[in-house]
């Protein structure tokens, strides 16, 4: 009995330097962070019984806009989460010194939710592998690469239409998302692994599932406190089914690799060098973003691993299938909502495009759809795919007048800034007219990032814009898309990783004689 009261004394007098460590740490930290405005925060716990309130509760997005309409000043706020200093800034005079600064460039815990399957690539690495990462990545992001791909991203669209077209013809409902993601995922198959996998062929496809329920799973994690934890979420059935869907989704990656250096390698020994000649000096093939890494080398001149193959190719999956398609699906949502706008968009298609639904959509058309950019820009500002992003500071970093302490996370919101009053006048209109060029008041660039800014940003941001607006022309030139109703239902958003409709996005399409 003795004994156990000095074990049980050691744990409280444990527990209690904890707590006066973590109680003089955020007084500490407090005191440098003075001019962060905030809710009133609870010793130790900070503000997580507010967290508790807007996660638990209905319309967590409603009531988040109040909580920071409430306490943020200058767009500019702080929460303490535990030991945990979350700094929203989203001012437009510190965007660009926020996304640009060394201290910045880290990436925060959360995103290791996605390291088990995208392990250490360009979207989840520390900064050091992530600068050489993203100097290797940037040539197949070009405008010549992109021209090439443009091949694929009609041969896609080309096979997207019948699908659309047997529901005109049925009458039946349209689930938009379900289509354009299909459609997203074989495109982004095609250019990354220079293979399909025939999402679009209506056929169940294993690496289709995988990733949705991968997607899920991670969005499971990341919002249950417990999960994050990565022992107890190793005791989990979550995790065992987890285990299940990475085998399909890395044995797929690794087959395609392996096979392609497979052909290159007996290419060499032919002396036959057409699985490695670009579209654009006389070869036949595109070269696919797998080529381009398979050619590539680390800082030391050796070739990159499967591995560092498979995790690079992996990111640019999933940023060109999930994000993409949720884009798409909040433009159809919109030229719902506006149908003015959709026989605006389609008449600029058919003057730049024309009516005849057998010709190619060509690059150089693509480039002058000014008034679709426009509508896209829009969509983009109301629901940017990645509503938050994060970084974590390295080392104490001051933007303008306010310190960012060594360890805090830094939170910016494009969604936040894109629907705020003080950056676009009625924000919550949906007006594609703010983006014409002689428009007045001008758009300053810092308040409109649903692509990131300064050196983290998006490396497939034109890809994904070139991508959406020829699929977009070719539906909206051989169709018209309608709500169900009279009138199109106010969509709910949800925070899935990207943002989504709680539920899903049905609208009817007729075919355009």
């Amino acid at each position: 009995m003795y004994y156990m009261s000095i074990v049980f004394g050691l744990i409280a007098l444990a527990i209690g330097l904890y707590l006066f460590y973590v109680y003089d740490y955020q007084r500490r930290i407090n005191r440098l962070t003075h001019n962060w405005p905030g809710p009133p925060s609870l010793p130790i716990i900070g503000h997580l019984h507010i967290l508790a309130k807007l996660v638990g509760g209905p319309r967590p997005f409603k009531r988040a806009t109040e909580l920071v309409n409430c306490y943020l000043k200058d767009h500019r706020g702080k929460l303490w989460l535990g030991t945990r200093l979350y700094l929203l800034d989203c001012n437009p005079k510190d965007i660009q010194a926020l996304c640009s600064a060394q201290q910045l460039l880290q990436k925060t815990k959360d995103y290791s939710m996605f390291e088990n399957w995208l392990c250490s690539g360009i979207f989840t690495s520390d900064v050091e592998k992530w600068t050489q990462r993203r100097k290797m990545l940037t040539p197949a992001f070009n405008y010549g690469m992109i021209k090439q791909f443009v091949n694929i991203f009609e041969r896609q669209a080309r096979i997207l239409l019948p699908r659309f077209a047997a529901l005109a013809e049925s009458g039946e409902p349209v689930d938009f998302f379900q289509l354009v993601s299909c459609y997203t995922l074989d495109t982004i198959c095609e250019t990354a692994l220079g293979v399909s996998v025939n999402a679009q062929s209506g056929k169940k496809s294993d690496y289709f599932d995988a990733v949705r329920e991968i997607l899920h799973i991670i969005d499971y994690r990341l919002k249950n406190i417990f999960y994050r934890n990565s022992f107890i979420y190793s005791c989990t059935k979550l995790f065992q089914r987890e285990r299940k869907v990475l085998k399909i989704l890395h044995g797929f990656t690794e087959g395609i690799i392996n096979e392609r250096l497979e052909q290159i390698q007996s290419d060499a020994i032919n002396r036959n060098n057409s699985s490695i000649e670009n579209a654009e000096t006389g070869g036949k093939q595109p070269l696919s973003f797998l080529d381009t890494l398979l050619q590539a080398t680390t800082p030391d001149g050796r070739p990159l691993k499967v591995q560092d193959i498979r995790e690079e190719v992996d990111t640019i999956i999933y940023g060109g299938f999930d994000l993409t398609a949720a884009t798409l699906k909040f433009f159809m949502y919109s030229m719902t909502m506006h149908m003015e706008y959709q026989k605006l968009c389609r008449e600029e298609v058919w003057q730049i495009c024309g009516k005849n639904k057998d010709d190619p959509i060509t690059m150089e058309q693509v480039r002058q759809l000014d008034y679709m950019e426009m509508c896209l820009k829009e969509t983009l500002r109301m629901y940017p795919s990645g509503p938050i992003t994060a970084r974590r500071a390295t080392a104490d970093c001051q933007i303008n007048e306010f310190l960012i302490p060594k360890g805090s996370d830094v939170i910016i919101s494009p969604m936040y800034m894109g629907r705020c009053k003080d950056f676009f006048p009625d924000p919550l209109v949906f007006k594609p007219e703010r983006w014409a060029r002689d428009a007045q008041p001008k758009i300053e660039a810092s308040t409109f990032i649903p692509f990131m800014s300064g050196a983290r940003s998006c490396v497939g941001q034109r890809y994904a814009m070139v991508m959406m607006k020829l699929v977009l022309a070719h539906l909206l030139r051989n169709f018209l898309f309608e709500p169900i109703g009279e009138k199109q239902e106010k969509a709910r958003l949800i925070f899935i990783i990207t943002l989504h409709t709680s539920s899903p996005y049905y609208c009817r399409v007729k075919a355009i004689e």
